[in-house]
């Protein structure tokens, strides 16, 4: 063996001596890409100007009125026995609608033990700031 060989095996060995322990972590595995890596990609990026989509509309308190009482409706079908079109507790807990059985007293205004739609609506229509009308006088904070 020549002096340079057996220069690097020497310098090698030392330095592995001094190397911490490997980890399963620490190793890189080297595999060739997926050729179809850059397709899947661009595909989830979305596309920036797409003809025929226009402007959005803009953000407006009756849009969101519309929107929230959308959800509501969503929400209370979900929850609603499909036969009576009413809500009661065990309904809600089994559609997963929570909220509803949560707050079951408050929303259940006439104490029947089932919700009606029009119950749920003035329950959360009372709850948002949308619906009251804007202070019209000097508000003085201390």
């Amino acid at each position: 063996m020549s002096k340079f060989a057996l220069s690097m095996v020497t310098v090698l060995l030392a330095v592995s001596a001094q190397a911490p322990g490997s980890h399963a972590g620490d190793s890189i595995s080297l595999t060739r890409p997926d050729p179809d890596m850059r397709a899947r990609a661009l595909r989830a990026i979305p596309p920036h100007d797409q003809p025929g989509q226009g402007n959005p509309e803009p953000i407006t308190p009756e849009g969101v009125d519309s929107a929230i009482d959308r959800r509501i409706r969503s929400l209370f079908d979900r929850a609603a026995d499909p036969a009576t079109q009413r809500v009661t507790v065990a309904s809600a807990e089994k559609a997963g609608v929570g909220y509803f059985s949560d707050h079951f007293r408050e929303i259940d205004r006439d104490e029947t033990g089932s919700l009606d739609f029009a119950e749920v609506k003035a329950f959360f229509d009372a709850q948002s700031p949308i619906a009251r009308p804007a202070p019209t006088g000097i508000q003085i904070i201390r």
